[in-house]
């Protein structure tokens, strides 16, 4: 199920989510990673992340547990 953001919208601390951004959405393209609350960013890893306001079209939550790796 895709969400798209808004302030009502945003996924738990720690989720593990599917997402888009901005300049991939045409082509169809999703990343995985986690929602980092206090920062607002959503994290592929230690060196890609994506500012949640400004990157990101819409995320979809993934049946994983916080904290357990990809």
């Amino acid at each position: 199920m895709e969400i798209k953001l808004d302030q009502n919208s945003l996924p738990a601390d720690q989720q593990h989510i599917r997402f888009q951004i901005v300049l991939q959405e045409l082509y169809g393209i999703w990343h995985e990673g986690i929602y980092i609350a206090d920062e607002d960013i959503f994290k592929v890893n230690d060196d890609i992340w994506y500012d949640l306001w400004s990157e990101i079209v819409r995320w979809e939550p993934i049946n994983r547990e916080a904290g357990t790796p990809n």
